[in-house]
């Protein structure tokens, strides 16, 4: 039966590789053919106010998700990793991970009285583990561009069009998600809401604190007037040096980091190895009852050092 399991497995995870070059070479040529997501979309229908509703329904911010109290953090946190759910991929990876992480469960957990739990945890964690890097690689990646989207503003400013106008230009010359963010921005703008409501809602879809640096400068500056070209140049040179500070502290903070994550994996390789060289080794600690709370005991303890370590190479800046 574990053969079966095992064959079923690789086959399906067969498929799911040749699914994901497949996507990836479309997702490339799509590159040539528009800037950003937006602008596929536009090229394919000349509706705004569609193209709009669209963008925001497969993000999951179409209606008040901010009103909801249950759902709001879990909510937010899913858009702002800018993922467009697709059942049917989301099913074939899901039918194609559920065997392997049983084997996996299987081979590991000898205790039938932990196994199923375990693999549900397991199985809840790992979309929960994908939604967080996802969403932390996009915002890594707009704060990366934000200081030149920026400038791009500043030229469209400088020329004497309006700031609307300067929104638009990022939303139409700047990749994703710079592009397709701001194409949002762009949009509420247009349909009337106000400009600090909508810096509030793409600050909201981001999850970027240099966003509330912009939102404050915009409706300060709209408030009380000034030179909008040299308030952003200033911003554009403040987030550039925040950036290269996070740089540095990242690099200083690198074997800390590096530390954390190997003591964090080394004790279950550890367990993997031996469970694998000699199958009857951990038979004793099972059959006396107490291996479910030492393994609690211990996992309980590597979070709590996880979390000292987190915090020692994590720095504000």
């Amino acid at each position: 039966m574990n053969l079966i399991l095992l064959y079923a497995a690789v086959f399906i995870a067969a498929l799911v590789a040749v699914e994901a070059i497949v996507r990836g070479y479309f997702r490339t040529s799509e590159r040539h053919r528009a800037v950003n997501h937006r602008l596929s979309l536009l090229n394919v229908s000349d509706d705004h106010r569609k193209t709009y509703r669209d963008m925001l329904k497969e993000r999951g911010a179409d209606s008040s998700w901010r009103q909801i109290p249950l759902v709001q953090r879990m909510r937010q946190f899913y858009v702002q990793s800018g993922i467009k759910f697709d059942a049917r991929r989301f099913g074939l990876f899901a039918i194609a991970g559920a065997p392997l992480i049983w084997l996996v469960v299987q081979f590991l957990v000898p205790s039938n009285l932990v196994r199923v739990p375990i693999f549900l945890l397991i199985c809840l964690l790992i979309p929960v583990l994908v939604v967080w890097r996802t969403r932390a690689r996009r915002m890594r990646k707009f704060a990366l561009k934000l200081p030149e989207a920026l400038d791009v503003a500043n030229r469209s400013l400088a020329a004497g069009h309006p700031l609307p106008a300067a929104i638009a230009l990022v939303a139409r010359e700047m990749p994703d998600p710079i592009g397709s963010e701001f194409g949002l921005l762009s949009d509420e703008l247009t349909y009337g809401v106000t400009l600090d409501d909508a810096l509030i809602n793409l600050a909201d879809r981001v999850g970027v604190e240099d966003l509330n640096l912009l939102a404050i400068s915009l409706s300060v500056q709209a408030g009380t007037g000034g030179n909008l070209v040299e308030i952003l140049q200033n911003l554009s040179k403040t987030l550039r040096d925040r950036t290269m500070l996070k740089a540095k502290v990242k690099a200083i903070s690198s074997e800390g980091r590096i530390t954390a994550i190997f003591m964090s994996i080394y004790p279950f390789l550890l367990y993997g190895m031996i469970k694998a060289l000699s199958p009857t080794y951990f038979d004793p600690l099972w059959e006396s009852g107490h291996g479910t709370i030492v393994v609690c005991v211990l996992l309980a303890l590597m979070a709590v050092g996880n979390v000292i370590l987190y915090k020692l190479v994590n720095f504000e800046y």
